[in-house]
């Protein structure tokens, strides 16, 4: 059974830290990359999401259950931008860390085993080279070597299945990823 926002929030005010994660948990991702796009920068949509979190935590009061909570949330990161924006520096806030004895710091609250958006880009352009470096090799090439790494066949199961001398699966091979080394800057 799923809680709602407007039950989280109230658990929030009577002292439950727990749910205060919970409805960072389900609205982080989001409101990052909507302050991301705002800022096109990520050292301020760092800052800001922080930033954010501390004004929810210090005006959770002033939520009106009436008022769908995803859209307040993004109204006080709306106005946090236009603040940051306004004021043409990072301003410092007060840390989530010394808002009190018993609240857990932000650092863990936001942690996730999920990779971040940086890992993410950083992984994509990673595949889009290996992509372009796999493309150039040989239809043969791309084939043994999908083969081998992708279906887990053994260079004699894939002589078998293409008809070919195991001596030929082995050279097809071995040039793939000569090619591939050579395409990817790494020496052979």
């Amino acid at each position: 059974m799923d809680i709602s926002d407007a039950e989280l929030v109230k658990a929030f005010k009577e002292g439950d830290a727990v749910a205060l994660d919970e409805l960072i948990g389900r609205y982080k991702e989001r409101l990052y990359a909507y302050l991301l796009r705002l800022s096109r920068d990520r050292d301020a949509a760092d800052d800001l999401l922080q930033e954010v979190f501390i004004k929810i935590v210090k005006k959770i009061d002033s939520y009106g259950e009436r008022k769908k909570f995803s859209a307040w949330l993004f109204t006080v990161a709306h106005h946090a931008a236009m603040d940051h924006f306004r004021s043409g520096s990072r301003r410092r806030e007060e840390s989530l860390d010394t808002q009190g004895e018993d609240r857990t710091p932000l650092a863990e609250t936001l942690s996730s085993p999920e990779p971040g958006p940086d890992k993410l880009l950083e992984d994509a352009e990673r595949a889009a080279v290996l992509q372009a470096a796999f493309d150039r090799l040989s239809s043969e090439q791309r084939e043994i070597f999908l083969m081998r790494h992708y279906s887990g066949l053994s260079f004699k199961e894939i002589a078998e299945i293409l008809g070919v001398p195991i001596g030929t699966v082995l050279a097809r091979m071995s040039r793939a990823m000569a090619k591939m080394r050579s395409e990817l800057g790494k020496p052979e």
